[in-house]
């Protein structure tokens, strides 16, 4: 009932306000769509983490949504507003009224302020996170959904000062928004991504703590950007709390207990773009101090058994290329993910984790008809998430898109893709734009 009380306040306070102070121009839009998604493979386990040979395959969404924006426009200030409503008959814990962005401009030739919930991306990586760290991503759902999709808008304020080539940004995150995760037993996902047994213990997963807003926890950074006529450069720093949880293990004799937690981590990141000819080439990195991975080691703690996150400094680099050629974009990335700190008995994950990512787009019949594919490779494991789609405009406002996610183990069912081969799908999408 809250929400929808703040879902229908704010909708009625951003057309006063758009009625009232940007009354040179208002435009509105939004869209309207239905998805729906199934699983490619049987499942091995039921909920509660039982094998079973008789399963069936399941839906995984069966959403229908709408979002509306609003956009004002003054002298010197704007607004920008975007509301929406989802339904999902197969996950009613993703039904909900929510505030996707709310904000306000104000800005002149050389300043410029926004401030209010609003979706701030650094980085020119395709696909993944590697300074691109300022808003979390919602993994209540995988199907069909990109990085662009996924992203959560931060309450914040941002302060730019600018030239024709320069940027100075100025972040400042006050109140802090955790990724979301499928940890609601609805969710068709929470079987998949969170085990329900260990050693033949059962798990109970807590939910994330509350992070108070007090100065401790606030978060901000900084971003200098130049645009050179031979290349764009970018250089960065930010601290903040991680917005993915991480895990303390209590084994309490009857039970696991998952105890999850959001530690403090710093990031200083640089990327560049270079244009030669069809093609553009990037690069960026980033190294990250603080964050937490889970732990390897038991410790007694008091009687009880405690498996605790382990801290490590993290570097990630990444180059890569963009290709135009016959009419269709090529983009490819290779990515070093390695622990600086590490101990093998201490922490779970390998120190490296090399990845490779690969994209393809074309588009046919006069831009009605879209292909496209996109994949990434663990090359430790390679194991693998396979991307490919269809899209169709069957008017300049109603298009059409089918599609599959497609995980696979490599050469161990526990690594990354391999434990999500369950959350492997089909899907279909309808969006109507107006």
């Amino acid at each position: 009932m809250k929400k929808k009380i703040l879902f229908i306040s704010t909708l009625l306070c951003s057309a006063f306000l758009a009625q009232q102070i940007f009354s040179q121009e208002i435009k509105f839009g939004g869209f309207a769509d239905t998805f729906h998604s199934a699983q490619i493979y049987k499942p091995e386990f039921d909920s509660d983490g039982n094998e079973g040979k008789e399963l069936s395959r399941k839906f995984l969404d069966s959403r229908s949504r709408a979002e509306f924006e609003i956009q004002a426009f003054g002298d010197n200030a704007s607004l920008f507003c975007s509301l929406g409503a989802s339904y999902d008959s197969v996950c009613k814990s993703r039904s909900e009224f929510y505030i996707k962005e709310a904000y306000i401009d104000f800005g002149n030739d050389f300043a410029s302020l926004r401030a209010g919930k609003q979706i701030i991306i650094w980085g020119k990586a395709d696909g993944v996170q590697i300074v691109d760290i300022i808003c979390p991503q919602d993994n209540t759902t995988l199907a069909g959904s990109s990085i662009k999709d996924k992203r959560i808008a931060v309450d914040a304020a941002l302060f730019n000062l600018h030239s024709e080539m320069l940027s100075l940004d100025f972040v400042a995150v006050p109140v802090f928004t955790g990724a979301k995760m499928p940890v609601k037993a609805d969710n068709p996902l929470n079987a998949i991504m969170f085990p329900a047994k260990s050693a033949g213990k059962p798990i109970v997963w807590e939910e994330d703590e509350k992070v108070d807003f007090t100065l401790n926890n606030m978060q901000g950074g900084v971003r200098f950007s130049a645009w050179l006529p031979f290349a764009d450069f970018a250089a960065s720093f930010y601290t903040g709390l991680d917005h993915n949880a991480v895990y303390t293990a209590k084994d309490e004799s009857s039970k696991i207990t998952m105890s999850a937690n959001h530690k403090r981590l710093w990031m200083a990141g640089f990327e560049t773009a270079v244009p030669a000819g069809n093609f553009v080439l990037r690069a960026e990195s980033a190294l990250i101090a603080g964050r937490n991975f889970s732990g390897k080691k038991w410790e007694d703690n008091g009687g009880i058994m405690e498996c605790i996150p382990q801290k490590s400094r993290q570097l990630c680099v990444l180059a890569g290329f963009d290709w135009n050629v016959a009419g269709a974009t090529v983009t490819a990335q290779y990515i070093e993910d390695i622990l600086l700190d590490y101990d093998s008995e201490e922490i779970e994950r390998k120190r490296r984790m090399p990845k490779a990512t690969l994209s393809l787009e074309k588009a046919f019949l006069h831009d009605l008809l879209s292909l496209s594919f996109s994949g990434i490779m663990n090359l430790n494991d390679k194991d693998c998430a396979l991307c490919p789609s269809v899209e169709y405009a069957i008017s300049d406002s109603l298009k059409v898109k089918a599609g599959s996610d497609i995980y696979t183990k490599g050469q161990d069912s526990s690594s990354t893709y391999g434990k999500l081969k369950e959350a492997s799908c089909a899907y279909i999408r309808l969006t109507y734009s107006f």
